[in-house]
Order: structure tokens, then sequence, then C-alpha cells
């Protein structure tokens, strides 16, 4: 078996798009693993994903990149605080708010919106509660969350006063502040074989399904974010990513350059 064919048939297993991978990183990667656990070649390391959950996991690290910053794509948050949040805090008898950050990694996006209700938000609307979801399939990049150190490649985009106020530099890192840390619940959850969560007004699932998932897998996915949202609920995607066709049955786009969408 070569390379081309074990992508092939490790995609169509984990619902991603075999094509969009950078071959010769990824099979660097995969020759690197095949090596540390013993496997003799691309057709018995296939034998051992299919087999072992845990290798399942290491392998999907390896195919999806995670690369993940505070503030990234500054445009989209800003379009939150001005646009998404106001909107949703006019709604009448409201006393939560709920967002999921899908596919979080190590928390930098839940972390981010966290820190512009703490600035902007949460001292006119006291009585509103926000409630961040995020979710991730990795663990380790779940801890690493838990932890909130950060180095500072990860906060480029943070503005000065913002660093200064809620991150503490220690060793090399910088330690968010809890109090940001508390309205954040960080849980592990497969989006493509786990049933959705419920009751959510804002859905942020970028650079992930819409990104590597195969079509048939985006559509999947979709219908999952539009069963957990709200009426009028909001899913933002990545900045370089398009919602499969069915979308329009779906949602309607309401910020498009920033790819927002509004279920109805």
């Amino acid at each position: 078996m070569g390379f081309d064919e074990f992508l092939k048939e490790v995609s169509f297993l984990f619902g991603l798009q075999w094509r969009l991978f950078r071959r010769k990183g990824i099979k660097r990667k995969v020759e690197r693993r095949i090596g540390e656990i013993g496997a003799s070649n691309f057709q018995n390391y296939l034998q051992r994903v299919r087999t072992d959950p845990e290798e399942q996991k290491h392998l999907s690290r390896i195919l999806t990149v995670t690369i993940s910053r505070f503030f990234r794509d500054q445009k989209v948050f800003q379009t939150v605080v001005d646009s998404i949040l106001p909107a949703l805090l006019k709604e009448k008898d409201r006393e939560d708010l709920r967002v999921w950050s899908i596919g979080c990694a190590s928390g930098e996006e839940p972390y981010t919106l966290s820190l512009l209700w703490k600035e902007g938000f949460e001292k006119a609307w006291l009585h509103i509660h926000l409630s961040i979801l995020a979710t991730d399939i990795d663990e380790s990049l779940l801890e690493r969350a838990t932890g909130g150190r950060y180095k500072k490649s990860s906060l480029k985009e943070v503005p000065e006063g913002t660093l200064r106020n809620f991150f503490k530099p220690e060793d090399g890192y910088y330690v968010l502040a809890q109090n940001i840390k508390e309205n954040v619940e960080l849980k592990r959850h497969d989006i493509l074989h786990e049933e959705p969560f419920s009751e959510m007004d804002i859905v942020f699932c970028r650079n992930l399904a819409f990104t590597y998932f195969s079509k048939t897998a985006q559509i999947e996915v979709l219908k999952k974010i539009a069963s957990s949202l709200r009426e009028r609920g909001y899913l933002v995607i990545g900045k370089d990513e398009s919602l499969p066709l069915t979308y329009p049955t779906l949602f309607i786009p309401v910020f498009p350059i920033e790819r927002i969408y509004q279920k109805f």
C-alpha cells in the first residue's frame, strides 16, 4: 500500500477530504509515527488505526492542523461585539447567553470571547449569565486549555491593555486570569460522531469541519449545528470557508464577509 492509498483510506475513516492535505509534511509525520510504534508499513499501520481508538486520536492530530491564537481574525470578533451580542442582549426576558466553540484547541477562541465579555459587557449586563462551552476531540489540547498558559506567539493580536490586565508573565509563558477562565466549560466532544449540545445562541465552528471534513460530513455537522442553536441563533465559520450548498434551507448570511450566518 502506497501513501496516497493509505491517506484515502484514513480520510474515509475519519470523514475528511483527502485531496486537501499537504502530502509531504503529513507523510513525514506518519512515517515517523510508524517508526515510533514499530509498524512495518502503511498497511500495517492502517490495521492498527482501525482497531485502536487511541491511535485514531493520534493520527487525527497529525491530519488536522491546529493553528490557534487569541483574537484570530479580529474583524470577526469586532462584528460579534458591535452587532451580534447587542442584538442578542436586546431580546426580551433574556437571562443567559450560551456560546459553543467547536474545535476549541488550546482555548484561545473561547477565552477571547470571555475576555470581550468581561471588558465590554459584564458590568452593564450583570443579570445575564454568560456560558461558553468549548469542545475538542483532542484531550491533550483541552488539558492545555485548562492550564491557561500561552506562549507570546499566541497573544500577538491581544490588545496591550488586555494583555496587561488579564495575563501574568510566568516562566516564559503568559498565564490567563482565573476570572476569564470561569466562564468557559471545557469538554471532550466529537462533533461528527456525537450528538450536539442544545439551546445555543452562537456557535463558532472555524477552520475545522468546513475545511477538513468531506461534503457529506459537512452537511451532517451543519444539521447538528442548526439543531443546537436557538431560534435565530448565529453560526460563525472560518474566513476562508464556505458552507455546503444545502445551507440556504437552514441559514442565511447576515455578515457574509465575516462568514457569519443566522438560523431561520
